[in-house]
């Protein structure tokens, strides 16, 4: 959690899978402006169980609900062989979700 007087909150959920681990920062800390989730929904089938090492979409989506994120950049979800999901399953998730206004994937417009 970034946060400093008259600045906008920023959380980075680095190596995070757990949503409790964000219900906790959000029960202490409150809304945040910015939220950055590490996603991507990355198995490496060595390491627990298989079981994914950052977020899924559905999870990235349900920690931007949990924390009231105003805009939400989603990171870490593409370019390595270990991620299972990438750009297509993150705006589905966030559009089922209702929070597809949210996700900032640092598109630029037409010049």
């Amino acid at each position: 959690m970034l946060s400093a007087a008259d600045l906008p909150t920023v959380y980075v959920s680095g190596d995070n899978a757990s949503l409790e681990v964000v219900r906790e920062i959000a029960d202490r800390c409150g809304t945040i402006d910015t939220a950055i989730l590490f996603a991507g929904a990355p198995r490496i089938p060595a390491l627990f169980d298989g079981a994914t090492i950052v977020f899924d979409s559905a999870q990235a989506a349900e920690a931007a609900r949990i924390l009231g994120a105003r805009r939400v950049v989603p990171v870490h979800y593409d370019g390595w062989a270990h991620f299972t999901e990438g750009r297509a399953e993150l705006v589905a998730a966030f559009t089922a979700a209702g929070l597809a206004d949210r996700l900032d994937l640092g598109e630029v417009g037409p010049a």
